[in-house]
């Protein structure tokens, strides 16, 4: 998939741990229809964490 640079842009989430920071993005992702399902941190499918241990911590 291409896209347009003029069309890309970068956010930072910034807070605590355990604040939804990785929910809120994996949300975004889904909404914006770049993402077919919305995965869950505590099921360990979200888009975010995809390296093992970032899964078996719940940490991304």
């Amino acid at each position: 998939m291409s896209t347009a640079i003029a069309n890309l842009r970068t956010i930072g989430i910034i807070s605590h741990g355990g604040a939804g920071k990785t929910s809120l993005a994996e949300a975004m992702i889904f909404t914006t229809g770049n993402s077919k399902r919305l995965g869950k941190v505590d099921d360990g499918t979200s888009i975010m964490d995809y390296d093992p241990e970032e899964i078996s911590r719940q940490i991304t």
